[in-house]
């Protein structure tokens, strides 16, 4: 399954929200043939479907959703930045935790969660072997990157 492919199919479900708020999307594959994975597609899907929206759900009117794909020997990373208020430290503590929701003054979307959907997306990755990390991006923002095996 080609990542990038996957990335857009979930964007056009996630649009009409974007729209609205007038966000963005930019993809940049740093490989040098488009990064592939062999995946439980559906699961996969959700994973995507949960980063990007919380990144819509919190950055700013007008900005953009960073997506970036590289690949190594043997695994591949996808990483989520949004140019949002980034991630308290008590966010980054139980950022993962089930039904653990963070500060919604911080969301410039009135969506609310359920808090789930970040411990589905820890789930999925280890489901395929891999792993999710969050860190606020040093220039601003939340950067969350799924890594996963290859194959």
């Amino acid at each position: 399954l080609r990542l990038a492919d996957l990335v857009e199919q979930v964007w056009q479900g996630l649009r009409p929200l974007a729209e609205q708020r007038r966000v963005h999307l930019a993809v940049e594959e740093l490989a040098d043939q488009p990064v592939t994975v062999l995946a439980d597609t559906s699961r996969l899907h959700r994973a995507l479907l949960n980063l990007l929206d919380n990144a819509v759900r919190f950055s700013p009117d007008g900005g953009t959703v960073q997506v970036r794909l590289r690949s190594g020997p043997t695994w591949c990373l996808l990483s989520v930045r949004d140019h949002g208020p980034g991630l308290s430290e008590e966010d980054l503590d139980h950022l993962f935790e089930r039904f653990y929701r963070g500060d919604r003054a911080r969301a410039r979307s009135p969506r609310g969660g359920s808090g789930l959907g970040l411990a589905i997306v820890q789930q999925i990755a280890h489901a395929h072997g891999g792993r999710v990390q969050a860190a606020n991006h040093p220039q601003g923002g939340a950067l969350l990157e799924l890594l996963l095996p290859l194959g």
